[in-house]
């Protein structure tokens, strides 16, 4: 696990290190063991590279980056693991190549030394690399297909500048540090930059599942390595066949991911995925991990979880050592500023700050951390997914009145009361329902226009498809693999991977494991919807006892924001919203923000998402650009 950076210096204009050294310092959190500089000179140009080492496999030094083979032709930086790197390097020992470290990254250096491109649908892992031919002077870079590990770059006439970070780039001094404006409106609705783009200028992302090429000054070509369709689309869809080769693969998913020579943890909420995982491993008879989890206040559970009493029966069936960190206004006021320092851009997600509190949290006594990230767009446990999939099976009906629809969304939502979440929740149908499902969906997981609401003309009531089941097959596919390409990458694994990297802890995702997720995505999207959300987890956690689990109802994984902002020991949260002068309202009405704010604080409607989303928005912008 490491941070990468490389500059190739089309016009050698460089002549010293100092920008290639300062991005290298600027990550040193990402890792911290051991940190390396190169560089290469070639008949056209100038590579300068670094890497900063998180040591998770073979701590030895000669598993260091930046890594160069031994005839001094071909050189490596890479950040990530590649959990079928046993199997690789056993098929390149067969080959007749010798290796002189047990690491992974010399695995993937000798596979691309071998065959280039063609290596990459092999990969099982979360990676981020760049690979330089010296002698040919092709460099090749690529990003795993899930964006489980962050990839930016910049392309111009005298630079392409590749890193694990945005702050990288802006350290190295050679681009100069612009807002891009136009994200900000993409963000008001989705909580995050438009994918493959950033908050800043000439700053792109690589996308998921693409690999960038370049040959000497020729201009370089961004395409996706992922198959065209997967291997199987046929998979036996009885259910008890499911459910055991869910299992199966399951069961294998994490015991490569517990592979590491650093201590391993995991994140338990007490929910099906974190819990399924915690049994999964110690039906396998692995070591007891230890668990980390959080508590919020009891005042703030309403707007909180109890996420915290299910992972302390959890922990106590199962049998781990288990931790707990107490949310409280001291740890947040101390720790804000560093977290903003740490977010490269804003993802309006509160989980953003559960993760780096729960990261610093677990990295006093593991180097990993498992974590149940991306169980919810594989197997359907959204609870837009099961709400998608009445609006689908209802089509019909609901486009013979508007009754329903407006009905739900007078709910009373923003007090503190027994069915607040799911008057929530069902307000939230209220104001996504249209009579076109794909904008209906956009709806569900977007967040409404500032004071306003969805328009109504998004959509007309048509008649429905005459084949109801290729209908709801068709939309419900759709949703998922939207979560898949868009919420995925672009909130959930870009938070995951900043946050716990900031507290130098590495995050591992077994449910996005190549052989599981594959499988999950040839099931068509109503069998893994037929039973309710996760029904195929539920019932392997079922399986191992784990009822209490599959029982209790869904929360979400973050901050209770909506208690905070009403309470004045978390005043300096608001801070952000009620100052005028911040630079936020150069692009949102003050009035409107302070109508949201007055509303959420006087209980009469829940803002929580919107203001938080703004908060956030408000504090990256005042940090880095005020």
């Amino acid at each position: 696990m490491c941070s990468i950076h490389l500059i190739v210096d089309k016009e050698k204009q460089l002549r010293a290190s100092q920008a290639i050294e300062a991005m290298g310092q600027s990550t040193t959190r990402r890792g911290p063991d051991a940190q390396g500089f190169l560089r290469w000179e070639t008949g056209s140009q100038t590579l300068w590279v670094a890497a900063n080492r998180l040591k998770i496999i073979d701590p030895a030094p000669a598993a260091d980056q930046p890594m160069v083979s031994a005839d001094g032709r071909y050189l490596l930086v890479f950040n990530g693991e590649i959990y079928n790197y046993h199997d690789l390097r056993n098929q390149l020992l067969t080959a007749g190549v010798s290796f002189t470290t047990h690491s992974d990254t010399e695995v993937l250096l000798q596979l691309f030394m071998a065959e280039g491109a063609q290596a990459l649908p092999r990969l099982n892992g979360m990676f981020a690399f760049a690979f330089y031919d010296r002698q040919e002077e092709t460099l090749l870079a690529a990003r795993d297909p899930f964006g489980m590990k962050p990839l930016y770059y910049v392309d111009n006439e005298h630079y392409l500048i590749l890193s694990s970070t945005i702050q990288s780039i802006l350290a190295s001094g050679l681009v100069r540090k612009e807002l891009d404006e136009q994200q900000i409106s993409h963000y008001l609705r989705f909580k995050y930059a438009t994918p493959s783009y950033t908050f800043f200028r000439h700053l792109r992302s690589l996308p998921p599942g693409f690999r960038l090429e370049k040959q000497g000054k020729h201009d370089s070509t961004k395409t996706s390595f992922l198959p065209a369709q997967l291997p199987d689309q046929h998979p036996d869809l009885s259910e008890d066949a499911v459910v055991a080769h869910t299992e199966e693969l399951l069961t294998e998913a994490v015991l490569r991911h517990l592979a590491a020579d650093v201590p391993c943890g995991l994140f338990l909420s007490g929910g099906v995925d974190s819990t399924l995982l915690l049994a999964i491993i110690r039906r396998q008879g692995a070591h007891p991990v230890p668990t980390f989890s959080v508590i919020n206040e009891a005042a703030e559970q309403n707007f909180g979880t109890k996420d915290y009493h299910y992972a302390r029966q959890a922990a106590d069936q199962y049998g781990t050592h288990h931790y707990e960190l107490t949310l409280q206004p001291a740890l947040v006021e101390e720790t804000w500023t560093d977290f903003l320092g740490q977010t490269d851009q804003p993802v309006g997600d509160s989980a953003a700050l559960m993760t780096y509190l729960l990261s610093h949290e677990a990295k006093k006594v593991a180097g990993v951390a498992l974590s149940g990230a991306g169980a919810d767009e594989l197997f359907g446990g959204y609870h837009r997914h099961a709400a998608f999939a009445w609006y689908l099976r209802h089509y019909a009906l609901l486009q013979k009145t508007g009754f329903a629809r407006k009905a739900l969304r007078y709910l009373p939502a923003g007090r503190a009361h027994p069915w607040r979440k799911q008057f929530r929740l069902l307000q939230k149908l209220g104001q996504s329902l249209t009579g076109n499902p794909q904008a209906t969906y956009q709806h569900f997981i977007s967040l409404p226009p500032l004071g306003g609401s969805y328009a109504e003309a998004e959509g007309s009531w048509q008649e429905p498809p005459k084949d109801q089941a290729a209908f709801i097959e068709q939309y419900l596919s759709y949703a998922l693999n939207d979560d898949l390409q868009r919420y995925l990458p672009c909130d959930v694994l870009a938070l995951s991977d900043s946050m716990s990297m900031a507290q130098s802890l590495e995050m591992r995702l077994p449910y996005l494991d190549k052989n599981l997720s594959d499988y999950a995505r040839q099931l068509p999207a109503t069998f893994r919807l037929r039973h309710g959300r996760k029904w195929i987890l539920k019932r392997i956690l079922d399986s191992y006892g784990g009822k209490t689990f599959t029982r209790r109802s869904k929360e979400g994984f973050g901050v209770p924001s909506g208690a905070w902002l009403r309470n004045d020991a978390y005043r300096f949260l608001r801070q952000p919203l009620e100052d005028a002068g911040a630079p936020l309202f150069r692009y949102v009405p003050f009035a409107e923000v302070q109508q949201l704010l007055q509303a959420h604080r006087q209980h009469k409607t829940d803002h929580s998402q919107q203001l938080w989303m703004l908060l956030i928005l408000s504090a990256w912008l005042t940090y880095h650009f005020d």
